[in-house]
């Protein structure tokens, strides 16, 4: 299990790392917040530097414990009531000769849990900015994970207007570890960013998406979360996101970050609920 806990180590440690660098790669000027740099560097690289005018103004499931139950099979072999005792009671011709009645016994696992379905809301403080709003659906059977997120970010410009960033994303996962209290999950999918309202013209890009997220239990009600996602763009933008962060009941507090190559990281803090 060490390169599991090295794993869970590395995303507290990105997420504090990345939120003290004070800037990106290239950001390309544009001034403004934190938000403005980050969408003027995805637009001057997206453009090849030659920017055009606007167009527009992280609960345990419970093992399967196999069970006896007792029934019986009838001629074709199918499985029938043990009370139909027609059919449960076969004869059966012993070693001495004597036809005797038997009841046959089979062992069979119970169904597993239903498949559990969660869905997220939360608002984010942007750090040189102004803020973030989150939502996200996901259904988790067992092993399986498929999340949709839908994230915006948003800045209020100096020379009047709003500048915003939307990022839908939608992943598949599969759990990795042996179904205890932690659970891991390695997630891959495809991510959209797109601009509007930036005075230097607004962007569009979409690439993959993958990384890694765990959730511990520490009871019932209260977890320990985190995740991280490594982003790739045409024109060599990359994105790294992070959170870590804690849910009791239905509230959680987080920590999180988007970090793209071309601008400065986008940090602070969440608060949300999860149903």
């Amino acid at each position: 299990m060490r390169p599991l806990r090295l794993a869970l180590l590395s995303i507290p440690v990105f997420v504090t790392t990345a939120a003290a660098r004070p800037s990106g790669g290239g950001g390309g000027g544009g001034g403004g917040g934190a938000l403005s740099r980050v969408s003027s560097g995805i637009g001057s690289a997206s453009r090849g530097g030659n920017p055009s005018p606007s167009s527009s103004g992280n609960a345990r499931p419970a093992p399967v414990d196999e069970r006896i139950a007792e029934v019986c099979y009838d001629g074709t072999g199918r499985v029938v009531d043990e009370h139909d005792t027609d059919e449960c009671l076969r004869p059966v011709v012993n070693a001495s000769g004597n036809t005797v009645l038997v009841r046959r016994r089979a062992r069979f696992a119970p169904p597993g849990p239903p498949a559990k379905v969660e869905l997220y809301a939360g608002a984010q403080k942007v750090a040189d900015s102004d803020g973030s709003a989150s939502i996200e659906l996901a259904v988790t059977d067992r092993r399986f994970r498929v999340a949709g997120t839908y994230t915006r970010y948003f800045e209020r410009q100096a020379v009047g207007g709003l500048l915003t960033m939307q990022m839908p994303t939608l992943t598949g996962g599969i759990r990795i570890d042996d179904m205890g209290p932690t659970a891991v999950f390695l997630e891959g999918g495809v991510v959209h960013a797109r601009t509007n309202g930036d005075v230097m013209g607004d962007s569009k890009i979409t690439g993959p998406i993958a990384g890694m997220r765990v959730e511990h239990a520490l009871g019932n009600q209260l977890s320990l979360l985190g995740d991280v996602q490594q982003m790739w763009f045409d024109d060599d933008i990359r994105a790294t996101a992070g959170r870590v962060g804690v849910r009791f009941k239905y509230v959680q507090a987080s920590f999180r970050v988007l970090d793209f190559n071309v601008g400065p990281p986008l940090y602070g803090p969440e608060v949300g609920v999860r149903f």
